[in-house]
């Protein structure tokens, strides 16, 4: 393939999302914290219904039980305030049908349903629980001289495993190359110089 990999690229800003994992193991609410503090990041922070959809993704088939989310209430305000464990307070909550009632007054940690919904609970009691880590998203602009139909998705998928060779030998043995795509738009488009016969196609790709 003629020139297929001379290729530019620049990062562009990064961008954070979430990892999800299910820990079946049945711990309270601070040993839970602690195992995902010490393995992961922390307890799961959950800010819409987004990621209550990827969390419930990522439940083994079957799976029926309550589980701990890093929600919890302290009593330092009145009324109470939900505080994630990573300190933020909770600006979206999705409670069960009557809660939290906090029957009583000893339920100050939170467990979620297999359906999404959120009740307050005792926090000495044994649940599995959901932890999360950070992934780092990053944009990345690239131009590929090539005589060939860079929108081919066999060339695509050549350039992007070339793409992840580049990565390794680098030390990013964790990324994972894919295209950002639109749906009805071609990946790369043509860039027309006066000065070459050959064409620039750029495009815009993420790293997971």
């Amino acid at each position: 393939m003629n020139g297929l990999l001379s290729l530019a690229a620049a990062l562009s800003s990064g961008v954070n999302s979430y990892v999800f994992y299910f820990v079946s193991e049945k711990m309270n609410w601070t040993e839970a914290q602690t195992y995902c503090r010490q393995h992961y990041t922390d307890l799961v922070t959950v800010n819409d219904q987004t990621y209550i959809d990827e969390l419930l993704q990522s439940l083994p088939s079957g799976f029926s039980s309550m589980m701990w989310i890093g929600l919890y209430r302290t009593d330092e305000y009145f009324p109470w305030v939900w505080v994630w464990s990573d300190g933020s307070k909770a600006l979206f909550t999705p409670w069960d049908y009557s809660q939290p009632n906090n029957v009583g007054g000893q339920q100050y940690c939170v467990c979620m349903s297999t359906k999404g919904y959120w009740s307050d609970w005792w926090c000495t009691d044994k649940l599995p629980f959901l932890c999360y880590t950070e992934k780092k998203r990053q944009m990345v602009r690239l131009e590929v001289k090539s005589s060939q139909n860079v929108n081919d998705p066999a060339v695509k998928n050549m350039i992007l495993a070339k793409l992840e060779q580049i990565l390794k030998e680098k030390g990013l043995t964790d990324a994972k190359p894919s295209w950002r795509e639109i749906s009805g738009e071609n990946v790369f488009h043509k860039m027309w110089y006066q000065k070459s016969d050959a064409s620039d196609a750029s495009c815009k790709r993420t790293i997971n």
